[in-house]
């Protein structure tokens, strides 16, 4: 493939729109007739991942700078802060812990560049206007370089959003009030009044409401319309505007079925492996273990510990000092490096909920174990498997691209499509395929890898498995499997 040169017109406008929690597969001509119309108009990436561990804010990060955990550093939907809490974790869903975290770390909250940033040092403009959490909504422009529309905060706080549109409703299963809310706030006034270079848009369902009714229930249909109406409101305002953005529409990650709800740290300390509930000895913050002066001997009793739990998945560890880089350092691991979470804010050990492929109640493939109703995190592929279409001047139209992608190329692309140079350091790529003057999918090549290690002793037999995509020099997590 070569695209050193490449000629591609540039792009005034880009909207990024993100719908939490969505599978691909529950697209469908009654739910979703917006979006199908959309892709079939533009790019569908069949091949598109979240980043793991396959939760919200996490993956906002990654949104927000094309890049994986081991670049920017924000490891989960909680993140280990002894500076704010020497004994817990402190969530990332409330923006004032990531104000106070960045500032414990000089302003180091990411550890890389995000996107926001770098368009606004260009001399663009950038906009969000979000129903999801405060922090995920912070994450995507943390630095605050540009107008930030949530239901509980505005940035900055002389915008007239409040006098004009009143409050945010409270959150409802689904989230109708509150997404309305961004909505209108994007088409009636960052879109005609502001026109940003870069804007955001991530709406909470239907994440929201499928934690709390399930997957394939008539709550979970009935939010997932009312997603593709609020995608219809912005693509009639951007016709009615006359202006031709470059639009992605992606999921931050997908969804299965819980089936046994797991309480870590209870179960170290029932085993002897953690002193107390609230003692530092060992720390559990979202699946990643921290263990007090990283002893050697409690880190291999706790990971032999998980292997022998059937609840349990693949399990990580720093990876070996000498040797291949892709085998943790304790016995039947594969290492944090392998999966883009070896970062000096991750734990001593990483695990992952063990899953299946089994059908829920009401039809729908994918569980694991880990929750006590439905959600999200693990290393299935139905957690992994996201949504991503592109649609624009700038963009084919009716391509389906089988070339694996991820969330961490829609930054990237988006920069390129902007002609602005990223800086700091990105795992994604600039999908070339995707862009009018780009390759053919055909003409891209890519691969399948499969990692595995087993317990050396084999007693009990333990084996684990992680398969990745390769596109060049840019990797994706397909899934991770245990066999006992």
């Amino acid at each position: 493939m070569l695209v050193k040169h490449l000629q591609q017109k540039r792009s005034e406008h880009i909207i990024i729109m993100v719908w939490d929690g969505m599978r691909p597969d529950l697209m469908s001509c009654d739910n979703t007739p917006n979006l199908l119309k959309f892709a079939q108009n533009g790019v569908t990436f069949a091949d598109n991942h979240s980043c793991f561990p396959t939760l919200t804010r996490l993956n906002s990060a990654s949104i927000s700078t094309s890049a994986y955990p081991t670049t920017h550093g924000l490891m989960g939907n909680n993140i280990l802060a002894t500076e704010l809490d020497p004994y817990h974790g402190i969530s990332t869903g409330d923006y004032h812990n990531l104000v106070a975290f960045n500032q414990v770390t000089n302003h180091q909250l990411l550890t890389t560049n995000s996107i926001a940033h770098i368009v606004a040092k260009s001399g663009r403009t950038v906009a969000t206007a979000t129903s999801c959490s405060t922090g995920a909504a912070f994450l995507l422009d943390h630095q605050q370089n540009g107008l930030i529309v949530n239901h509980s905060y505005v940035f900055p706080k002389s915008t007239p959003i409040v006098k004009q549109f009143g409050s945010a409703p409270e959150a409802n299963y689904p989230n109708i009030g509150r997404n309305t809310y961004a909505i209108d706030v994007l088409t009636e006034y960052i879109l005609p009044e502001t026109q940003p270079n870069l804007t955001y848009i991530w709406l909470s369902d239907p994440d929201y409401t499928q934690h709390h009714y399930g997957l394939g229930t008539a709550e979970n249909m009935e939010a997932i319309r009312h997603m593709d109406d609020n995608l219809g409101r912005i693509l009639s305002t951007i016709k009615s505007l006359r202006i031709e953005p470059d639009i992605f529409i992606l999921s931050d990650h997908g969804f299965v079925t819980h089936e046994q709800p797991i309480n870590i740290t209870q179960r170290l300390v029932e085993a002897g492996l953690k002193a107390s509930e609230k003692s530092r000895d060992v720390i559990c913050v979202d699946t990643h273990i921290y263990i007090e002066d990283n002893d050697e001997e409690r880190i291999d009793q706790i990971v032999h510990f998980l292997q022998k739990e059937t609840w349990c998945g693949p399990i990580f560890t720093h990876h070996m000092e000498s040797g291949n880089w892709k085998y943790g350092h304790v016995d039947g691991t594969l290492s944090l490096k392998l999966i883009g979470n070896d970062h000096p804010r991750a734990g001593n050990i990483l695990y992952a909920y063990n899953w299946s492929c089994q059908t829920n109640a009401n039809g729908i493939r994918g569980t694991s174990t880990g929750g006590s109703h439905c959600g999200h995190g693990s290393i299935s592929p139905f957690e992994l498997q996201t949504m991503l279409f592109a649609s624009g001047p700038n963009l084919k139209s009716g391509l389906v691209s089988q070339v694996p992608s991820g969330n961490i190329d829609v930054g990237l692309t988006s920069l390129y499509l902007l002609g602005i140079e990223p800086t700091g350091k990105h795992d994604g790529r600039i999908l070339y395929e995707a862009l009018t003057n780009g390759p053919n999918p055909e003409e891209v090549y890519f691969t399948k890898e499969t990692t595995w290690v087993e317990k050396g002793n084999g007693t009990p037999p333990f084996k684990e498995i992680v398969q990745r995509s390769h596109v060049k020099d840019t990797w994706y997590l397909d899934k991770g499997s245990v066999f006992r």
